[in-house]
């Protein structure tokens, strides 16, 4: 498992106190702090005169989402899984209610609580897949005919991957074009970035699952795959008790299928602005997917 916690998407935005002068009212900041964790948008902790405990959310501008959307998701979401409470929001910026608790990277042992909480997400289905907009519509994704064939063609995934690879990799895809395909017909509701760093736990329950931006509705073995790839080995089989227990029908072959459908967001890392660092790991998990699916 490898910590990027500071290899960001976006550069941090400055928090002006005015911005949520009519929330606050009366009331002062008595202390601020930026969350280090999120690699999209700024979020900073703020401890308030009557000691109340809030968290500032200053979208970047690159960000998919918006205060609207992530209400909508909310309203979707209903009690089904803890998310923090909008307070307020303005255009691009949100208030949310503080929610005790560590991230589930500090105490993997609960990891079998987010396979729980993934499971439940699945009972919010769709006839079909495709990003959630503002007003609730389903806009299809526009991957083309074969998004893997089209990443592997791309210049800056060529020359991360070199020849040897893209030809196990094409071969690989090949042999499973049928387990993708039935995968794919799937439509849930999908957080899409269900990393450890974005659950908290609390008396070893799930307290709240951060960060919504990126939701949309898909297969829910790409949050699976986010959460085996983030996660030691040892507390695969928790998860996959965790999803079983919130009511999924776990296949055998759950963790090959959570792969295939991790392996898209290595592509897409490889053709990012992240560091070159950071492009190594994918190249390293990337390896590790062949040796998986090789014959």
């Amino acid at each position: 498992m490898t910590n990027d916690s500071n290899d960001r998407r976006n550069e941090h935005r400055d928090f002006d106190p005015a911005l949520i002068a009519n929330f606050l009212g009366d009331r002062t900041i008595s202390r601020s702090e930026r969350i280090s964790t999120g690699k999209s948008n700024t979020n900073i902790k703020l401890e308030l005169s009557g000691g109340a405990t809030v968290v500032a959310r200053l979208y970047s501008e690159k960000s998919p989402s918006s205060p609207e959307r992530e209400k909508l998701i909310a309203s979707m979401i209903g009690d089904l899984v803890p998310i923090p409470k909008m307070l307020t929001n303005g255009n691009n910026w949100a208030v949310f209610e503080f929610v005790e608790g560590r991230q589930l990277d500090a105490q993997p042992e609960h990891s079998g609580a987010a396979g729980h909480a993934i499971a439940l997400l699945t009972q919010i289905k769709f006839e079909t897949g495709g990003w959630i907009t503002e007003t609730g519509d389903i806009a299809q994704f526009d991957f083309g005919d074969d998004y893997y064939a089209s990443q592997l063609e791309q210049a800056e995934v060529r020359k991360w991957l070199g020849p040897e690879r893209i030809l196990l990799l094409s071969k690989i895809l090949a042999n499973e074009n049928t387990r993708l395909t039935e995968i794919n017909q799937q439509s849930s509701l999908t957080h899409d970035d269900f990393n450890p760093t974005n659950v908290l736990i609390h008396k070893g329950e799930v307290s709240a699952i951060l960060d919504w931006e990126y939701c949309h509705v898909g297969t829910p073995y790409m949050d699976i795959g986010n959460l085996l790839r983030n996660t030691s080995s040892q507390h695969h089989e928790s998860i996959g008790q965790g999803l079983i227990d919130g009511g999924f029908d776990l296949p055998d072959d759950w963790k090959q299928r959570a792969a295939l459908v991790d392996f898209s967001s290595h592509l897409e890392f490889l053709t990012s602005a992240r560091s070159d660092d950071f492009k190594h790991t994918r190249i390293d998990l990337i390896d590790s997917f062949i040796v998986m699916f090789k014959s």
